[in-house]
Parts: structure tokens; C-alpha cells; sequence
């Protein structure tokens, strides 16, 4: 854990400090201990959640690089990564009706048309019908997470509901930064909430684990 935590600022300040050479070191390592710290206190490893983990660490890989081909590829794996976590929430939570999902949709589908719209001008047509895949598949989570809070309201659906958020606004400032405006402060911020929307999945995932 307390590699992770050192690892992930130290990555957290070479973004802020535009740090190209550190990142690139850093970056690819964060992943792997967070799945380092899941297989050694998870009481069932999960293996969809294993693979979502290893398909994330390809596209974090694919965006170091920073060019309009790798950006697409780690976009299509970043969805699948995403399908992966959405199977294996639902999997532990199983929602007793789909009216708490449907209004826990609403909010996260409203940021995401939000961002299609910022950004469908300036991307062709693969790019816009990837972003609005990711889109759906993130609404998806976030309808999930938070008709999960509606629900139960206990201490595992407020970890699931803060990651889906954290995971909302990592997306909301990449799309911003690769397809809208290219300001310095998005990309450091998006790390912030990558690294504390992964945390928080985790932390609901043991919880879930250990409550069986």
C-alpha cells in the first residue's frame, strides 16, 4: 500500500510539473501494485476485475505515446477495461429493480452528453462513436453506483458511488484536453481522479469480498 500511495504521487507531481521522462517511468506501475494490493487481501480473486486492471494498464500504456492512433486504441481498451469492472459491480450488488438505475443514470448521461457536445465538432466520425460508446458503457457504471446508494446507503456503496464520480470527471477532463482545449491543469487532474477512482473501486470490491 504504501508503495502504491508513493508511486502515485510522485506520478501525480510529474504531471503537474510536466515531467515527461518521470511519467513514463512512473505511469506504468501504478496499475500493477494497485493489482498487487487486490491479490494479496482479496478473499476470492475476482477474475474479471484482474482483467479490467491488465486491459487498463494497455491503454494507460497506449496514451504515453500521445499520438491521434494510440489515443483511439487506448479508448476502445479503456472501454473494455470499463465493461469488465460494470460486469463485476453488478455481479456484487445485483440492484433489486431497474428504477434506482435508471434515475442514477440520469445524472452521469447529462455529463457525458455534455462532452459530446463540447467535443463533436473537432473528431471524426470512429472517434465520436467511440466516445459515445465509452459514454454509455461509464453511464452504465455510474447508474449503477449510484441507484446502489440510493438503495443501501452503507459504507461499500459510497466507495463504488465516489469511484464511478472520480472515474466521470477523469474522462470528462481527457476528452476536454485531447478533443476540446488543450490546457496544462486537465491532464494532471484527470491522474488525480484516475488514481482515486481506482482506489475507491477497490476498496468496494474487498468490502463486497469480505461481506460474503
Amino acid at each position: 500500500m504504501s508503495l502504491f500511495v508513493a508511486v502515485s504521487l510522485f506520478e501525480i507531481v510529474a504531471e503537474f510539473t510536466q515531467n515527461i521522462f518521470l511519467t513514463s517511468i512512473l505511469k506504468p506501475f501504478i496499475l500493477p501494485l494497485l493489482l498487487g494490493i487486490y491479490l494479496t487481501k482479496s478473499t476470492s480473486k475476482s477474475v474479471l476485475y484482474i482483467l479490467a486492471i491488465v486491459i487498463n494498464w494497455i491503454a494507460n500504456i497506449l496514451f504515453l505515446f500521445e499520438h491521434s492512433k494510440y489515443i483511439t486504441l487506448a479508448a476502445i481498451f479503456f472501454i473494455f477495461s470499463k465493461l469488465f469492472v460494470v460486469a463485476k459491480v453488478y455481479k456484487e450488488i445485483k440492484l433489486p429493480s431497474l428504477f434506482p438505475f435508471i434515475i442514477g443514470t440520469i445524472p452521469f448521461l447529462f455529463l457525458f452528453i455534455y462532452l459530446n457536445f463540447l467535443i463533436f465538432q473537432d473528431i471524426d466520425f470512429q472517434t465520436f462513436v467511440i466516445t459515445i460508446i465509452h459514454s454509455v458503457v461509464m453511464s452504465l457504471m455510474g447508474g449503477i453506483a449510484l441507484g446502489n446508494y440510493i438503495m443501501r446507503n452503507d459504507k461499500v456503496s459510497k466507495f463504488l458511488l465516489v469511484s464511478a464520480l472520480f472515474y466521470a470527471f477523469n474522462i470528462l477532463f481527457l476528452g476536454i484536453k485531447f478533443y476540446y482545449i488543450d490546457l496544462s491543469f486537465l491532464k494532471p487532474l484527470s491522474m488525480v481522479f484516475f488514481i482515486l477512482g481506482h482506489f475507491s473501486l477497490l476498496q468496494f470490491i474487498l468490502l463486497s469480498e469480505r461481506a460474503k
